[in-house]
């Protein structure tokens, strides 16, 4: 996809951006921050609807590991070696010069603008790296601090797709796009 080598490793501040291994022991640390925390996670990974460790662990083997064709840059964020969430981009796609941000915090280190302070590498990491044109913030019409966070960060509301997302209680969720412009990146 690119010559260019994904970063193994970014450091921002006291934090560590880090790939997340797909073991047993991340997928249990993993479940157990999804399973504390259902009620925001349904917005955050509306796509999954976690039961065991197992279902986390098959998630990551299958989508996350030995990528080294940019399909996706997606890291754990780290400090002082504690789990806090990921972000990252996904949905990569060097030819049309587009991808997806996106990226979740475990409920203790929501508030404190960890987000606001990685995102800016995340998109060097688009826009300068790989050369893209757009990224775009997808999150559920429903979830307002996603929301006020893309909007914060510079991202334009370029509208709502209907029944976008169908969850795995069987409920259809509208979801709202942001994007940013690279031009739009500096200014």
């Amino acid at each position: 996809m690119t010559d260019t080598v994904k970063p193994e490793q970014i450091t921002v501040d006291e934090y560590v951006l880090k790939p997340i291994p797909a073991t047993p022991e991340f997928a249990k640390l993993i479940f157990d921050i999804y399973d504390s925390d259902k009620e925001n996670f349904r917005f955050i990974r509306s796509g999954y609807d976690y039961k065991s460790v197992d279902e986390v662990l098959n998630q990551y083997k299958n989508s996350r590991q030995d990528d080294d064709n940019w399909h996706y840059a997606y890291y754990g964020i780290f400090k002082d070696n504690e789990l806090l969430g990921e972000i990252g981009l996904s949905g990569i796609n060097v030819r049309n010069q587009i991808a997806e941000i996106g990226y979740w915090l475990k409920k203790s280190a929501r508030g404190k603008g960890i987000i606001d302070r990685l995102l800016p590498t995340i998109e060097k990491l688009g826009f300068e790296t790989l050369n893209l044109r757009k990224l775009s913030i997808f999150c559920d019409a429903d979830n307002i601090a996603s929301r006020r966070k893309a909007e914060k960060n510079g991202y334009v509301l370029e509208g709502i797709e209907r029944e976008r997302k169908l969850w795995p209680d069987g409920s259809v969720h509208d979801t709202a796009v942001f994007g940013k412009l690279k031009r739009e990146w500096k200014k």
